[in-house]
């Protein structure tokens, strides 16, 4: 049995956070807004057609400050008050996709709203008289009529199609003389940078059941396997651990196909002799893990493959060093590089193996696998990173990675994925187990 709630609710995610946690941080954006000022928040749509395959996925700053996993829904945001909008129900639509929240009192008990109306303009029928029931776009005009800004999600860069906050700020030009436009992007990633205890107790969900899936994954790692087969086992754990799915598109790149940083086919087959990278992530909670391991094939590496792993690890190990509050990933990047450089280990040509750490050390994780952030940010006490140097050699078919989840705490760091091994011999004993 599925629980009613639950099932109104659209949920895909495996769990969710208390409805007061979200609106705590709502609190939060509201309280960076001027008086007349309005904030828009816009869900992701569900525009899949008949046929298509995989499941509904929330846009992630709009589940950070919602939790909701209803398609269309949109948040307005005011200095001293929010309210949910959300498509009416279809019934007919409802055959297809479940019973849904619509707007109403019930909705905005069960999900923890003062108001959930109706995003789209209606009418409704009061005292034998029609009378209009505003939507989004005439609730947001009525509010900035007094001179205030308008707060959207706005693109990093002008290039490609609009976006709908773009669309929406478009339609909102023609209707109003002038208004100010600001950018809400940046105020909700700093806040998703800093993971609460909440947080975390999803991330290490999440990350315990990629731990499940890479251990599924190693064991089934063996000559004539399809890469296929390996993310079919991994996949398969992860689900039994309790994730709701991936956290990105699984690689499983054996021989050449593992210099390929983001090969995503899986088609395949093992071969004696090749390394195979596994690099997967479990969503638990809408959380993501990110972790990879790479495997011989034939159980055992080889002496060059052994040389090249240990400048590997010897990189990972100076890039984890230096995670501590105060610190960057850059400097991670840059300690990383170092040890490949130092190394005295060459690769393809006699060049340094600096030359083939071709990405960067790592990135932030969250609600998504490359979360808000990038390289600048200092670190500080709640932020999760990745560390995931490696090296390509396409000559000689060989790619190594090894990657591994960081929790910054007061005093360092804390390797939430420790429990699993990657040291050679360690990694070709988890082959052997199969």
């Amino acid at each position: 049995m599925i629980d009613e709630r639950v099932f109104r609710g659209g949920q895909y995610a495996a769990e969710r956070e208390a409805p007061e946690i979200y609106r705590a941080r709502r609190e939060k954006v509201r309280s960076r807004l001027e008086p007349g000022d309005v904030a828009v928040v816009l869900g992701a749509t569900d525009a899949r057609g008949y046929g298509d395959v995989g499941t509904f996925r929330q846009e992630p700053g709009f589940f950070y400050l919602t939790g909701v996993e209803l398609p269309g829904a949109m948040l307005l945001l005011e200095k001293e008050r929010e309210m949910l909008l959300l498509p009416a129900r279809r019934p007919a639509l409802e055959a297809w996709t479940g019973p849904k929240f619509g707007p109403g009192e019930e909705a905005a008990r069960e999900l923890g709203f003062d108001q959930v109306c109706d995003r789209d303009p209606s009418e409704v029928v009061v005292d034998a008289r029609r009378r209009g029931v505003p939507g989004l776009l005439d609730r947001v005009a009525g509010a900035l009529q007094d001179g205030g800004a308008l707060w959207v999600a706005l693109p990093g860069s002008a290039a490609g199609e609009l976006t709908p906050e773009q669309r929406m700020v478009q339609d909102l030009r023609d209707r109003l003389p002038s208004f100010a436009l600001r950018d809400l992007a940046p105020v909700v990633a700093e806040l998703r940078l800093r993971k609460s205890p909440g947080e975390m107790a999803l991330m290490r969900k999440a990350v315990a059941a990629t731990v499940a899936a890479m251990r599924a994954a190693a064991a089934t790692v063996r000559a004539g396997r399809t890469e296929g087969e390996v993310e079919g086992a991994a996949f398969a754990a992860l689900r039994a651990a309790g994730a709701e799915g991936w956290s990105f598109p699984p690689i499983v790149g054996s021989g050449p196909a593992g210099c390929v940083l983001h090969y995503d086919a899986n088609l395949g087959v093992l071969a004696e002799g090749e390394l195979v990278v596994v690099d997967i992530g479990a969503r638990h909670g809408y959380y993501c893990g990110d972790l990879t391991r790479t495997f011989p094939v034939s159980g055992a590496f080889t002496p060059r493959q052994r040389q090249l792993y240990g400048a590997v690890l010897a990189a990972y190990d100076a890039a984890s060093a230096t995670l501590k509050p105060g610190s960057t990933i850059a400097a991670a990047r840059k300690a990383a590089f170092a040890a490949f450089e130092g190394s005295g280990v060459t690769g393809d040509g006699g060049r340094t193996l600096g030359n083939f750490f071709i990405h960067g050390l790592g990135h932030f994780l969250g609600l998504e696998a490359h979360d808000v952030g990038g390289e600048g940010p200092v670190l500080e006490p709640g932020m999760v990173v990745t560390v995931e140097p490696g090296v390509y050699l396409p000559v000689e078919g060989i790619g190594i990675r090894v990657e591994d989840d960081y929790l910054i705490t007061e005093g360092g760091a804390e390797n939430l994925s420790a429990v699993l091994p990657r040291d050679a011999a360690a990694i070709e004993a988890l082959v052997a187990r199969r």
